[in-house]
């Protein structure tokens, strides 16, 4: 035998002893770049991370990775360690939706990625009506303008403005979400007096390319831009409040708010997307049903 064969024999007999727990953890440190951010992608403090890649370097009896600056840089090694860590995640994420997909209860957890705005003022005042007629079921809702990974289980069910290409995934259509120029009537006057003097409520940074950010552009350039925020709860308020214009979806549009136009200015489709081995089960259908409901009053 010679040393090569022996030290690969050697690394696979390490890799059998090695825990799925120091495995995953070295998946996450690569991922997040440091303990504290494996830390908390794990529920776990950053000394057991330490540890965890203490003892699977230990297990297989050579360095991992090593820090260049704040860069990490694996080994030989650690690039095969790594490649059957993943490998590993996704058969463990493959099995959890297999194992959800076969459970044909209609109760326990659903948990839907939405963003804040839908989730708190156009979704969970029409909770009641599912609930009724499920009371079994657990609705959770995950909040927030980034988009979740469905194969990984960050969420079962998903509202997106744009269907997807992944085809592990099913996309059924929920209608079209419009969005309307709005503002106190002082504002919607002096808009039909002189449009490039009126203030605006507009999105921060973090929303570059969205359609409504980009009708802000072509329409309002030239406009005073007086808070900015990418919830548009907090735009619907400052709105509300006589802060400025705001591009708002007809949900939000308060009584204090009037349109510029009965038209709206830009239009969106929705989609409810889920993984597809996820079709059959009773409680996702329910719930689909309910947001196919919600929808049609949009």
């Amino acid at each position: 035998m010679n040393k090569l064969t022996a030290k690969t024999r050697s690394g696979s007999r390490a890799i059998e002893k090695a825990d799925w727990e120091s495995l995953r953890s070295f998946a996450a440190f690569i991922d997040a770049g440091s303990l504290s951010g494996a830390a908390r992608m794990l529920e776990v403090t950053h000394a057991t991370i330490g540890r965890r890649l203490q003892q699977l370097e230990q297990a297989l009896g050579a360095p991992l990775f090593s820090r260049r600056a704040d860069d990490i840089e694996l080994t030989r090694l650690g690039e095969t360690v790594l490649a059957a860590a993943r490998a590993m995640q996704e058969q463990t994420r493959q099995l959890a939706r297999s194992l959800a997909g076969e459970d044909l209860r209609l109760e326990g957890k659903l948990r839907l990625a939405c963003t804040d705005a839908i989730g708190t003022l156009f979704l969970a005042p029409r909770l009641p009506a599912l609930l009724e007629r499920w009371p079994a079921l657990d609705v959770e809702f995950t909040m927030g303008h980034q988009t979740v990974s469905l194969a990984r289980r960050e969420a079962d069910l998903a509202l997106r403005f744009a269907r997807p290409q992944d085809g592990e995934l099913i996309a059924r259509p929920l209608g079209t979400m419009s969005f309307y120029l709005c503002g106190t009537p002082e504002h919607v006057a002096a808009w039909r007096r002189a449009r490039k003097t009126v203030p605006f409520v507009g999105y921060d940074d973090g929303l570059p390319d969205i359609p409504e950010t980009r009708w802000i552009a072509d329409h309002a350039a030239g406009n005073p831009v007086r808070f900015r925020s990418s919830s548009l709860m907090a735009q619907c308020m400052a709105a509300r409040a006589g802060v400025g214009m705001a591009l708002l979806p007809g949900y939000l549009v308060a009584p204090e708010l009037q349109t510029v136009d009965a038209t709206p200015q830009v239009e969106r489709e929705m989609w409810a997307v889920f993984h597809r081995d996820l079709k059959a089960v009773p409680r996702l259908r329910a719930v689909l049903e309910w947001l196919q409901a919600c929808c049609r009053e949009l």
